[in-house]
């Protein structure tokens, strides 16, 4: 194949930093504050380091169940906007916003009743026990401004309008983190909470960000009309197809949520330190995430929205001009995060040994770059064409007959360091390119399900 079929003319690259540039800032942006806020809290020492951890993990779990709840709803939506059927975008944006508030709701039942028992899955440590309990007792309520606002930026992330979104994360993820500094450690006569402190700062920012996305959806209305009598205006039909198509997305994300957190259980058998040197990797890595949205936001737009055109020929030629253009970016990515792995691990107040760890890992995240982009930019690629199936498959399917096994073997029958525990489990991305690859190859994807009807679809 030649290498000018993954190259476009400059209109499709002005489209993609046009739709890709505000999420990529935002994205920096946001992963340059939690490493401000991850040094914040790592002044308390390893023990608050090893707490938040925990109870983060749980929150990733919601996060990703989340996305997963409203994926189907978005590849309806994307597709939708493509076809212009107005009536059926605003039904999807409505299916959105409720699906994201039932996972919240939920959660937050869960993280009331069952707080301890998972806590202490991954630490016996009654310091770090107690401390987390602490902590998820504030932010559990920010569950539901989180919902909201991912609810309403997925919406208009997949029909292009990204602008808006970069601009209040931007001043809610400032806020977060003056509240953090002026809660944790009591400056300018506000208390010192410590924990406490980063738990409220975090929680009133979720709600700030939900507020601010309301209220630009409210005032601007340019894409989804809101009709307050018609808000549970939903077609029967239209819910059971999404249910359809998005039932594989929601068992992927819940497993692959699952499976990142057995890999933290694997890695916390080697002890607190482990667990404070893996906070440390994922915060500090989250710089390398920084194209991921983008991608699931180009592809819904240049995939998704060609799809619903019916420009089927268009629409795989973007899937490959945006493999090769990620691709780029990615190699740019994972040289910077090398050069720059041990720059803020002198902030915390942790042992030299899990500050040696931690630089290791965020190395291998560095040189594995390119094969992470590689599969999300396809995972992404193939939701938009709704073969959810081969993304179960490709996602969570091989994580858990792959990846999990292998984590859970080196932590229960070897003795190895954290260090080669995690170089081999990220290892196995090798393998799962080329599986991907060849579900891609397979063009399952290429389906225009905006003039296909629900029954059609089932």
């Amino acid at each position: 194949m030649k290498l000018s079929t993954f190259i476009g003319d400059k209109a499709f690259y002005r489209r993609l930093i046009a739709v890709s540039l505000p999420l990529i800032l935002q994205q920096l942006v946001t992963a340059s504050i939690q490493i401000v806020d991850n040094v914040m809290v790592g002044r308390l020492g390893e023990t608050a380091i090893g707490a938040v951890s925990v109870v983060n993990q749980l929150f990733f779990v919601v996060i990703i169940t989340t996305f997963g709840v409203i994926s189907g709803s978005t590849i309806y939506m994307a597709q939708y906007y493509g076809a212009k059927n107005q009536s059926k975008l605003n039904q999807t944006y409505r299916i959105t916003l409720y699906a994201s508030l039932l996972v919240a709701f939920i959660a937050f039942i869960i993280f009331s009743v069952a707080d301890t028992f998972l806590i202490q899955i991954f630490t016996t440590n009654p310091v770090t026990i107690g401390l987390a309990e602490d902590y998820i007792s504030i932010i559990r309520w920010g569950l539901f401004g989180f919902a909201i606002s991912i609810a309403i930026s997925s919406s208009l992330r997949v029909v292009g309008i990204t602008k808006p979104l970069l601009w209040i994360s931007v001043f809610t993820i400032v806020l977060n983190t003056v509240l953090n500094a002026l809660l944790i450690f009591g400056l300018f006569g506000f208390p010192e909470l410590g924990v406490i402190g980063a738990a409220i700062a975090t929680a009133i920012a979720r709600f700030v960000e939900a507020a601010l996305s309301l209220w630009y959806m409210w005032r601007r209305q340019n894409v989804f009309k809101w009709d307050w009598t018609r808000i549970f205006a939903v077609e029967f039909s239209l819910i059971k197809a999404i249910l359809i198509i998005g039932f594989p997305l929601l068992l992927n994300e819940i497993f692959w949520s699952l499976g990142q957190t057995t890999f933290l259980y694997a890695y916390s058998t080697r002890g607190d330190g482990a667990l404070a040197a893996m906070n440390i990797t994922n915060s500090i890595s989250q710089i390398t995430f920084v194209l991921f949205q983008a991608l699931g936001t180009a592809s819904a737009v240049f995939v998704g929205n060609k799809l619903g055109e019916n420009k089927l020929v268009e629409a795989q030629d973007n899937a490959k001009r945006l493999v090769f253009a990620a691709g780029v970016v990615a190699v740019a990515i994972g040289v910077v995060l090398f050069v720059l792995s041990g720059l803020f691990t002198d902030f915390y107040s942790i042992a030299e040994l899990t500050k040696s760890w931690a630089i290791f890992n965020i190395r291998v995240n560095a040189l594995f770059v390119p094969l992470y982009t590689m599969n999300v930019t396809l995972f992404f690629i193939i939701r938009s064409g709704g073969d959810t199936k081969s993304t179960l498959l490709m996602d969570s399917g091989f994580m858990w007959l792959v990846a999990v096994p292998a984590a859970l073997s080196l932590a229960f029958f070897t003795a190895l360091p954290i260090t080669w525990m995690f170089l081999i489990v990220q290892g196995t991305e090798f393998f799962k390119v080329l599986f991907s690859i060849s579900r891609y190859n397979k063009k399952r994807w290429v389906r225009n399900l905006a003039t296909e009807t629900p029954l059609v679809t089932v």
